[in-house]
């Protein structure tokens, strides 16, 4: 499958740092050259970098419509069309980013592991979150993503509720 490329990879963390910096007004790193483990880290540590504090309510929706676009378009360029080819496309993308995921939309969402856990506080991740819930409701066509609990809170996975 091309999201398992390397290239793919490198691409999505990529994207992720533009929409990321768009949303942030800040210029975006270039990690597409990087290798992948290295341009993971280097995002990781510009989002904790950059939302460390107090977060206004307009970040959070900037960063959850530039997501939103972003799973939008990839939903139209790889022809998602099935629910089923929705989940697989997404738990790919997560997997790409050191997030393994479980679960179905709507539905369920369990994050086992998650690569971002060693550099985000709770805070940071209740704010990277805004982020989730765009791309998978751009990718979903809509919905609505609720955590219930975090791997930052002490937590042995996150768990989040997604509904339509």
């Amino acid at each position: 499958m091309l999201t398992d490329t390397s290239l793919f990879r490198r691409i999505e963390l990529q994207q992720l740092m533009n929409l990321t910096a768009r949303a942030l007004g800040k210029p975006a790193r270039r990690i597409w050259t990087l290798q992948n483990d290295e341009a993971l880290r280097v995002y990781a540590e510009y989002t904790r970098d950059h939302l460390q504090g107090d977060v206004e309510e307009s970040l959070l929706q900037r960063m959850n419509v530039e997501a939103y676009k972003v799973g939008r378009l990839l939903r139209w360029l790889f022809c998602l069309r099935t629910q089923a080819d929705i989940e697989l496309f997404i738990i790919a993308l997560y997997r790409n980013i050191g997030i393994r995921l479980e679960g179905q939309l709507p539905g369920q969402l369990c994050f086992r592991s998650c690569f971002f856990s060693q550099y985000y506080t709770p805070a940071i991740c209740l704010t990277a979150s805004a982020l989730d819930e765009g791309i998978i409701r751009g990718l979903s066509g809509g919905g609505r993503l609720i955590f219930q609990q975090r791997i930052t809170e002490g937590c042995k996975f996150c768990l989040a509720t997604y509904t339509k």
